[in-house]
């Protein structure tokens, strides 16, 4: 008798994304580094050419980087430029879920902060800076300020999708089966939120480290943009680079960190309907 082709059983999802085996890893992996190497090779290159104020190649970069962090320069700017922005996203965040889910609970409400949400949405960062500087002056609280207003539109329109997104059907099932509030906060209402919240999350953190720097770089006197502010003024354009490299490392490894493994982590819950099941069977 034949043996069955194991390609035949393969799911919907098996078709459409070959699994992530250790030898496709590997070779994505490869190819990554390739990248990485032909964009410093050329970088190497095309400095050679030009002086280090205009265009300062990898080594010389590297240098300032050692220079920074050896005279603690980069440590406490970096310190400052995360705190700000955390706590802008926080403050984002905590306004958003709020909104999100009056959005979702009352339509009418929805309707009529829409209006509210689209003006935030479609300003420019740069204009929130400049009037937070005219309510603020130059003072730090402009980053925060700043952060949440450019973060909450992004923030508020996945969580008002996520709450209308919810399975009413689970919900009434739950109901039913009568579990408890805190069963279905677990097993229905964050499966549902979790991933377009996340999703959103992890655009908005990188949005709010690069928005610090900007509002740092008009309106503070210390952090990340303040620095590069000065470094453009003093002509040290590797430090202008050192600092960039730092920022581009520092969203990555949040990405890869934090962000990423709370993704598989939602991913992996349980479904609800295997909750109630397991709580009736």
């Amino acid at each position: 008798m034949p043996t069955p082709d194991p390609s035949l059983h393969a799911t919907n999802d098996q078709l459409i994304a070959p699994p992530r085996t250790p030898a496709r890893l590997s070779r994505r992996m490869t190819w990554h580094a390739i990248g990485w190497m032909v964009m410093v090779g050329g970088w190497a290159l095309l400095a050679r050419t030009q002086l280090d104020d205009i265009l300062p190649g990898p080594g010389r970069t590297a240098q300032a980087l050692d220079d920074l962090i050896t005279h603690h320069q980069l440590l406490v700017a970096l310190s400052l430029t995360m705190a700000r922005a955390a706590l802008g996203l926080l403050t984002a965040g905590v306004i958003s879920v709020s909104w999100g889910f009056l959005n979702g609970r009352f339509p009418r409400f929805y309707w009529m902060t829409m209006p509210g949400l689209q003006l935030l949405m479609s300003t420019p960062g740069i204009n929130f800076v400049i009037v937070a500087m005219v309510w603020f002056g130059t003072h730090s609280i402009v980053v925060i300020v700043v952060v949440t207003a450019v973060s909450l539109p992004l923030l508020t329109s996945a969580t008002t999708q996520a709450f209308t997104a919810i399975d009413t059907d689970l919900v009434e099932m739950a109901q039913v089966f009568r579990l408890s509030r805190a069963k279905k906060i677990r097993h229905i209402i964050v499966p549902s939120l979790a991933p377009p919240i996340l999703a959103a999350l992890t655009l908005a953190l990188g949005q709010s480290i690069r928005v610090s720097m900007m509002a740092e770089l008009l309106a503070a006197a210390s952090g990340i943009g303040a620095d590069i502010r000065l470094a453009h003024i003093n002509i040290e354009t590797p430090d202008i680079f050192a600092y960039a490299l730092v920022m581009t490392a520092l969203t990555f490894s949040l990405e890869a960190l934090l962000v990423a493994p709370l993704k598989r982590r939602m991913s992996a819950h349980p479904l609800a309907s295997e909750a109630i099941g397991g709580q009736h069977s």
